[in-house]
């Protein structure tokens, strides 16, 4: 069984079509039927405008899919977005940028499918805290028991663990009403997410922890110890490059919102 996971980092979108909802939930619907997934949810949209960095503003949405997810998380104001799809179906790398990119244009786009069935055979990026967006760390832990319960209560306190904000609650659900085979929850943290997906036959899962500002490896790595002992892999990939140009008109938005108090 494939275990693909295609990450996409676009740069150069239009502000207005990266704000608006009905997008970026047409984009979901739509990257699921295009790639032949299966959906096990409908779409779930959280804007996110009330962070201390009026930049830092915008949508994060996600489906869950059967052992997967497609997530993206829109930065209207950097004039970027971040696209993830998880999936234990064989689908085309290509197919899947080009139907993201005519959903929601992008000037330049950096993508890259990778097999998390061969994580261990995966090099690890060169990171860049001063530059690049933000860390990506692709987890696999092997033989550990989980339950629905457990990995709702593991998303709930995990974020607060590593200094994540979280901006919704864990969404966890099995892949059928009868007889399912996997689990599947994720979390959405201010403009990223953390995500569990867990193969109830093999006591498997494949974790996803995509943050917006570094965080401590070794911190990572402890954390990990202290839940799964030695039975995981952890490979860190870098997303994304952060933009040195700020929002231009941040102090105009700033202002035009404050200025009820004048």
């Amino acid at each position: 069984m494939p275990h693909l996971h295609f990450i996409m980092d676009s740069y150069g979108t239009i502000e207005e079509n990266a704000n608006n909802i009905m997008t970026v939930n047409e984009l979901l619907i739509n990257v699921a039927a295009e790639l032949k997934l299966h959906p096990i949810m409908p779409p779930f949209l959280v804007p996110y405008y009330y962070c201390e960095d009026a930049e830092d503003g915008g949508v994060s949405a996600f489906i869950l899919c059967k052992s997967g997810h497609i997530t993206i998380h829109t930065f209207p104001y950097r004039s970027c977005y971040f696209v993830d799809i998880l999936s234990d179906e064989f689908f085309s790398a290509t197919l899947a940028e080009t139907t993201v990119k005519n959903r929601l244009y992008a000037e330049r786009v950096s993508s890259k499918l990778i097999d998390r069935r061969m994580l261990d055979c995966v090099e690890e990026q060169p990171t860049d805290p001063t530059s690049d967006f933000g860390p990506h760390y692709m987890i696999e832990v092997r033989d550990f028991p989980m339950t629905m319960e457990w990995i709702y209560r593991w998303l709930d306190h995990i974020a607060y663990e590593i200094n994540m904000l979280p901006i919704s609650r864990p969404y966890v659900i099995f892949d059928h009403s009868e007889c399912p085979t996997s689990i599947s929850g994720l979390l959405v943290v201010a403009q990223s997410h953390i995500a569990v997906h867990y193969d109830i036959a093999s006591k498997t899962a494949l974790i996803d922890i995509f943050s917006c500002a570094f965080l401590k490896d070794s911190a990572i790595q402890n954390l990990l110890i202290s839940y799964f002992g030695t039975s995981f892999t952890c490979k860190l990939f870098s997303r994304g490059s952060k933009h040195n140009d700020k929002y231009q008109r941040k102090e105009t938005r700033t202002s035009v919102y404050k200025s009820w108090r004048e």
